[in-house]
């Protein structure tokens, strides 16, 4: 789904809360949010359904599911899920009728007879009314219309991620996947209606039509969708590389079929170009397409439902085919997996487009809407689910920026590009993942052990903020400062490579050390002398600031503000006060393991000196200094 409009090419973000909406919308009305009955699964859904009217939400018809038993409870009941709102008329187990009860949004059916694990069987339910809940929704085509036009009611469905049991009894949750799917849709005469895989009939009768579809590969049940309207079909064959085609069907309103259809043409070349970095597209077989709606966007299998066809929605729906439908999140809690990777890989293709100036300013609008609030995390908690579960700072940004940062830690866009293209590729594929799923398949592929990365940046609360203080007056041997807080008080230490990037007169060099400690000082020795240093200048990590570039200052001023002498068991440590304040005074060894920590109390401003009683051994050291007004770093040899 795409609540969120990536960074367009001339760097403005913008938000269609449309789809927001209509969840939150969704996640109020619930009672269950997800079926936890581990009896049973589902393997392959018949929906054979009437919309008599398209411009109310009424639905009627019957669903039968085919079911696999697990380890059934003794009374042989099982729990489906289905909306209060609608009534169940009656419910069939293998042809027979039995008792069922529906309480809220649950749906509890009395088999009769005890399956042992592994026996399949059906249920089917009869059902009917108006769902009025937020996954089935009515509109109308007449604010598209140039001209007058006779009345054009538009009716979809929109189930991610409790929907939906709005309209069809299901088991509502997506751990696991249908194996396949046929949907029997009957609409009025004039109209058609658009779904998941391919078209296998279409039966007119007297008064209405049945549209009969089929979906062949592994599905999960919220992409199970259908939209009834009059629309256009637009179609042709898309080329792959190897020779083989998949069918392009769009779905276009009447008046939009000659500007959306001209648009489209560039799926082309994003199917390409995800191909070539994730894989073969994973529906080759039957078709990919978009239907028009009035709903933002969402990543229907097979058949996106756009409310246009500007390039950042179409290539993040497209994005989903692959990331949400060829693989897709096996809890709602790690739905990141679905729209953080299709942000990221909209930021990819307009960076392939455009170029990395345009992947510059993405990164810097990602990372300012992330860091606007100081807390959360990618991997949602139960306890937020209802609130937060498509929540675009944190499951789209924050899940896009770890994405980013991962392509930095594996070091090379080769390796990231591998790994991302074994995790689709490989026994995951057509399956449901979790985030820790998704660590075991990079980790197999760098051969790295990720879990601290994944343990800050997915399960971790918020992100780093960080200060720098550096000792520039020596120019060949220049001294540099980190220190690291949490943007909350649970943010956890985040451990992260960092690149400096040191520059001088013809000279141009990016070091990277790993900070591993909340204050931690780093020496260098050049053969050339240094002018300034900046602080990730690529901006890989997310911290809330862009690169920082400390320029050299001038040595008589450095030394008039911060200067360490020693004597005999002490050392005297002057430096100037700029206004009145506390001053925390820290000396560091050459690995970085603090030696003192002196707090001093308040201070006027102007100049002071401090005497410590220290013995230290002979070597290299660091005098941090933290005042009101920043952190500095002195560099100081003992002989003794």
């Amino acid at each position: 789904m795409n609540s969120l409009s990536v960074v367009s090419k001339f760097g403005v973000s913008s938000f269609a809360f449309f789809a927001l909406f209509l969840c939150s919308a969704k996640c109020a009305a619930s009672t269950n949010l997800v079926n936890n009955d581990s009896t049973y699964d589902v393997r392959y859904a018949r929906l054979e359904l009437t919309v008599p009217q398209p411009d109310t939400e009424y639905i009627e018809g019957n669903v039968t599911l085919g079911i696999v038993a697990h380890q059934l409870s003794v009374d042989n009941r099982i729990q489906l899920s289905l909306r209060s709102l609608l009534s169940v008329d009656s419910v069939f187990e293998a042809g027979k009728r039995v008792p069922f009860s529906h309480e809220g949004d649950s749906l509890f059916v009395m088999l009769g007879t005890h399956y042992q694990p592994d026996d399949q069987f059906d249920v089917r339910v009869y059902y009917h009314g108006y769902s009025r809940s937020g996954a089935f929704i009515h509109t109308e085509q007449r604010w598209e219309l140039k001209t007058p036009h006779p009345y054009l009611a538009i009716l979809w469905t929109n189930s991610e991620p409790y929907g939906s049991k709005d309209w069809w009894p299901c088991k509502d949750n997506p751990a696991h996947k249908l194996d396949s799917v046929d949907l029997l849709i009957t609409c009025p005469p004039t109209y058609s209606i658009a779904s998941n895989g391919l078209l296998r009939s279409v039966v007119d009768h007297d008064t209405s039509r049945t549209f009969s579809w089929h979906e062949s590969y592994p599905i999960d049940h919220y992409l199970v969708a259908f939209v009834c309207t009059q629309y256009d079909t637009v179609g042709r064959w898309h080329h792959w590389a190897g020779g083989d085609s998949t069918l392009i069907e769009s779905f276009v309103f009447p008046t939009s079929k000659d500007t959306l259809s001209a648009q489209l043409r560039e799926l082309d070349t994003i199917l390409d170009v995800y191909e070539s970095w994730f894989g073969p597209y994973p529906f080759r077989k039957e078709k990919y397409g978009i239907a028009q709606w009035h709903g933002g966007g969402m990543e229907n299998q097979t058949l996106s439902f756009c409310n246009d066809a500007g390039e950042e929605l179409i290539a993040h729906e497209t994005a989903h085919q692959w990331f949400g439908d060829g693989v897709t999140c096996k809890t709602w809690n790690d739905c990141w997996l679905n729209e953080g990777f299709a942000t990221y890989t909209t930021d990819l293709f307009l960076q392939h487009k455009y170029g990395g100036a345009t992947m510059d300013t993405i990164v810097a609008q990602q990372e300012a809407y992330i860091t606007s609030l100081p807390g959360g995390a990618v991997h949602t908690p139960d306890s937020l689910l209802e609130k937060n579960a498509l929540y675009g700072r944190l499951v789209y940004s924050k899940g896009s920026m770890v994405l980013h940062m991962l392509r930095y830690i594996l070091g090379s866009d080769t390796a990231f590009f591998r790994a991302i293209r074994e995790y689709m590729t490989g026994p995951l594929r057509y399956g449901v993942a979790s985030a820790d799923d998704f660590r075991a398949s990079v980790e197999k592929s760098s051969g790295m052990d990720l879990k601290w990365f994944f343990d800050q940046w997915v399960y971790g609360e918020g992100y780093p903020i960080y200060k720098l203080a550096w000792n520039p007056t020596d120019p060949l041997h220049p001294a540099v400062a980190i220190s690291q807080t949490g943007s909350v008080p649970s943010s956890p230490f985040f451990r992260m490579p960092i690149e400096l990037e040191f520059r001088g007169a013809n000279f141009d060099t990016i070091v990277k050390v790993l900070n591993d400690k909340p204050l931690q000082p780093f020496a260098f020795s050049f053969t050339k002398a240094v002018s300034s240093v900046t602080f990730d200048p690529y901006n890989w990590i997310l911290d809330g600031q862009a690169p920082r570039t400390l320029e050299v200052r001038p040595q008589v001023l450095l030394s008039n503000e911060r200067s360490v002498t020693g004597a005999s068991g002490h050392y005297d440590i002057s430096f100037r006060q700029a206004r009145v304040g506390n001053v925390t005074i820290d000396i560091f060894d050459v690995l970085g393991r603090r030696i003192t920590r002196s707090e001093l109390p308040l201070l006027d401003a102007g100049e002071h000196t401090v005497r410590l009683s220290l013995k230290l051994p002979s070597g290299e050291y660091f005098c941090l200094i933290q005042d009101d007004a920043g952190t500095s770093v002195t560099h100081f040899l003992n002989s003794n």
